[in-house]
């Protein structure tokens, strides 16, 4: 076996939005970083493009914000839904005391394309693409770098600290011995793609739509719509053998804009499903080895903040280790500072998330008749004071992060 070998004081696994922000913000810092990713490019269907206010202000702390909005296809000032002739708004953004009042669109695959180009202009950064994580390397029970494959090649980065950020089905997590503790939400969702048309009725569409036991969301992207499909979770064979053009009545029913562009969706294998599971491991961390992003906690998509708190965890990462890294001495108890920094307002918003997900999504799921929320829920939203409370929380939760250094 060819075994080439390189040496660095972190190794991060995995170039999602976690994994390029700590790398970028280590390397800024003078630290030595490798960052692996298994795929060829960033160029993935419907992951998650939803930068929040808190995240904006984090990137214009080191001068990026106004470069990111650049990539930016679209900006949402609210969030809200239409059940029947009424709409909800259950987030109204523009209230945000932030030079960021709104959530951005951006495209993962192009934030992902430029912040790895930043970070590439530092020389002590490295990125690897179409690596594909292997195993971890262990010695005297602490993990000290990685083995993966590329290119039918195995090779070897030694690390003084291994950071697992590779996703909900992360590989470094299951090779660590480190239990994921999941739940499952009432809900799968079906992700396609449509093009705007000319008539759709609003310049700008983004935003949720009740039906009789359907949901559907909807991300105006501009050119094209991003549209997700909301089903009971285990429903999805059933509606495949209801055939597409049952689900294109549907569409049209929920949302008589896509009536000119919904027959562009010919085949179910223009759908990706996404199997809603959530959760969060015990202990984000090992002798050697921290976990953060999904592959410490498993996002929902309700609210859009999966990115977000991502990109906060890699925040606090870099805020509590680049001491300790930059003297070569990260001790487990710094590794639990980071979780402790950030497992409350993970939990926080997993709870929120939970509480829409059983008290309207799943009402709404499974509702034989057209669906209004509960009248509380009604009754709240009319006031500016709740819409702005629920906006805050989505964008910043109950503990942003800001960069010390």
């Amino acid at each position: 076996m060819d075994i080439s070998e390189s040496v660095n004081r972190v190794c991060i696994v995995g170039a999602g939005p976690a994994g390029v922000v700590l790398s970028l913000l280590l390397a800024r810092q003078g630290i030595p970083v490798t960052l692996l990713e298994a795929q060829a490019d960033f160029d993935r269907d419907f992951r998650g493009d939803t930068l929040h206010a808190s995240s904006l202000e984090i990137l214009d702390q080191i001068g990026l914000a106004e470069r990111v909005l650049e990539l930016c296809h679209a900006k949402i000032d609210r969030f809200q839904f239409t059940t029947g002739q009424e709409q909800i708004t259950l987030a109204n953004f523009s209230h945000l005391e932030s030079k960021f009042p709104y959530v951005a669109l951006i495209p993962q695959e192009k934030f992902l394309s430029f912040l790895t180009e930043e970070a590439r202009k530092i020389p002590n950064f490295q990125l690897v693409m179409n690596a594909k994580f292997h195993d971890l390397i262990m010695e005297s029970n602490k993990i000290c770098g990685v083995t993966y494959m590329k290119e039918g090649v195995e090779h070897k980065v030694v690390a003084y600290l291994t950071i697992g950020a590779d996703g909900r089905g992360s590989r470094v997590r299951d090779k660590a011995g480190i239990k994921l503790g999941k739940t499952t939400p009432p809900m799968d969702v079906i992700w396609f793609k449509l093009p705007r048309g000319k008539n759709t009725g609003s310049d700008n569409a983004t935003g949720g739509r009740f039906g009789t036991g359907t949901m559907l969301v909807i991300l105006d992207r501009g050119k094209e719509f991003q549209v997700g499909f909301v089903i009971l979770k285990g429903s999805y064979k059933a509606l495949r053998e209801a055939g597409i053009k049952a689900l294109h009545n549907e569409l049209i029913y929920l949302a008589p804009e896509l009536k000119e562009s919904v027959t562009e969706l010919k085949d179910w294998s223009q759908c990706s499903i996404l199997s809603v599971v959530t959760g969060r491991v015990e202990c984000w961390y090992k002798s050697g080895l921290l976990l953060i992003g999904d592959a410490a906690h498993v996002m929902s998509p309700v609210g859009g903040v999966g990115v977000n708190y991502a990109i906060h965890d890699a925040v606090a990462a870099a805020n509590i280790l680049t001491g300790p890294l930059l003297k070569q001495n990260v001790t487990e108890m710094d590794l639990a500072e980071v979780q402790l920094r950030r497992e409350r307002p993970v939990r926080f918003i997993q709870s929120i998330q939970s509480i829409i997900q059983r008290r309207i999504i799943a009402g709404a799921l499974n509702s034989g008749k057209p669906f209004r929320p509960p009248l509380l829920v009604r009754v709240l939203t009319r006031f500016h004071f709740f819409q702005k409370t629920m906006a805050r929380t989505m964008a910043y939760g109950i503990q942003p992060e800001r960069l010390k250094n």
